[in-house]
């Protein structure tokens, strides 16, 4: 990737002024007349693309909700939207060190473009990119409210909503904002186009990735994947405001849809992680534990955490990564949820420090040099397939972890595995021989069940 390679604002002075001042002022405007949501700050939105004076103010329901990042911790923000003037097979995320408005040049975040491009169906072709707008009419609104932040974009062509909820939810974390830029029905007399955007409204709502897929929302393929990590995360969706270019700016005879719909944790149900607590926290806690217990007294109590954390007494399961200087130094966990989080996190990490049999124990002063990554599991499910060549297509490097089970013995890598591993043969070599079997075991159908991981590793 080139040191400096800025994408320049391509529809500035076509879908929004040139001038910052006057497109300050208009994004302020209409923020100012834009209501709070009741439920707070969305983790999660989806967003209309068009010119300002069509859909600014639909928009601008979903950005009035957003805090302003401080300034020593930049928020990551993924922008999810649709190319519209090249055929683009899969996603891209461009080759860019800076995306640019007429407010100024926009931090990519190189960390995660760089972990994404690993993936399959992942490129950095730039094609998509260039004069597209439908990522780029988002980003005014963005250097308004979140301010300091960094932005990873994701351009997606011909790929299924769930293969891109995964692609996300490989780098995705609790503190992350997502926003899916997309206009509803196109091009329909006004009456029509509402009863078109209604077909949406209910997909959405009624959380069916296979309905909005069948809808006229040109983004309907990333509403799909946001509704996929809605399902994950236990999100509620509700929609925050509708009109189409007929109640805005345009000709009631031909209108576009608009509409901005909010994600919400679900009020009813536990969100996986209180709003009080952020991923970040969870490896903290790790290290406070570890550092009482190492140092000889009593470590932290899940009931005190649960107090403290109250989603944390919900079920989970969690794996401990410890790593020195970038190696292994200690890895335990639970693959299937059957404990309180709390319970789940403290007795791993004891066990990933102490009880690991390929390593020696962790001592008080090494801690120091130690990194803790913590990875929260989904519910592990069975991995259909006919034979060990049909096996190797339906794995998917970088975001499943494996299980591998066979004649009693069983083994697992979390997807964080794959970084080493690369390759499906030798993933599934090395996993075969770390359950205690010929390295060839999985040609000869052993059962196998995938999951994925929200992880969160250390900083510095």
């Amino acid at each position: 990737m080139q040191a400096q390679n800025i994408r320049p604002a391509a529809v500035a002075g076509t879908f929004y002024p040139q001038d910052p001042q006057e497109l300050r002022s208009m994004v302020q405007s209409f923020l100012a007349k834009a209501p709070l949501a009741a439920e707070g700050e969305p983790p999660a939105f989806v967003s209309p693309h068009a010119g300002f004076i069509y859909s600014g103010q639909v928009a601008a329901y979903g950005y009035k909700n957003l805090k302003k990042a401080p300034i020593e911790r930049p928020r990551r923000v993924f922008v999810l939207a649709p190319s519209h003037r090249v055929y683009l097979d899969g996603v891209s995320v461009g080759n860019y060190s800076a995306y640019q408005t007429p407010l100024g040049d926009i931090t990519l975040d190189q960390e995660t473009i760089e972990k994404l491009l690993k993936l399959p169906d992942v490129t950095n072709n730039p094609a998509s990119h260039k004069m597209d707008h439908a990522l780029e009419v988002q980003l005014p609104f963005l250097q308004e409210t979140v301010v300091n932040f960094r932005l990873v974009p994701i351009m997606f062509g011909d790929i299924s909503g769930g293969q891109l909820a995964d692609i996300v939810a490989t780098c995705w974390q609790q503190e992350d904002l997502i926003i899916v830029s997309s206009d509803l029905s196109h091009f329909h007399p006004y009456q029509q186009a509402q009863k078109l955007d209604q077909n949406s409204h209910d997909a959405v709502l009624s959380q069916q990735p296979r309905e909005i897929e069948s809808c006229e929302a040109c983004g309907r393929t990333g509403i799909a994947a946001l509704l996929e990590m809605a399902r994950r995360q236990k999100w509620q969706p509700s929609l925050s405001k509708y009109c189409n270019s007929g109640d805005t700016a345009g000709d009631k005879n031909s209108v576009v849809g608009y509409a901005t719909y909010l994600f919400h944790p679900n009020q009813s149900t536990p969100a996986r992680t209180t709003p009080a607590t952020t991923t970040a926290d969870l490896p903290r806690l790790v290290r406070s534990h570890l550092e009482k217990v190492l140092g000889g007294t009593k470590g932290l109590e899940a009931t005190t955490l649960i107090k403290q954390f109250p989603d944390l007494a919900q079920q989970g399961a969690t794996f401990i990564t410890l790593t020195k200087n970038g190696q292994l130094r200690g890895c335990i966990g639970s693959l299937v949820a059957h404990r309180s989080l709390a319970e789940d996190l403290l007795e791993n990490s004891i066990s990933a420090a102490t009880r690991d049999p390929r390593f020696a124990a962790v001592t008080r002063e090494e801690l120091a040099d130690l990194r803790v990554e913590v990875s929260r599991l989904t519910e592990a499910t069975p991995l259909l397939y006919h034979d060990g060549e049909d096996l190797l297509t339906r794995l998917k490097p970088g975001i499943h972890g494996v299980i591998l089970e066979k004649n009693g013995h069983r083994s697992t890598f979390l997807p964080q595995v794959w970084e080493q591993l690369p390759n499906p043969v030798q993933f599934l070599e090395h996993l075969c021989q770390k359950a205690g079997l010929q390295g060839d075991c999985w040609k000869n159908n052993p059962n196998i069940s995938t999951y994925t991981v929200e992880k969160t590793k250390e900083t510095g």
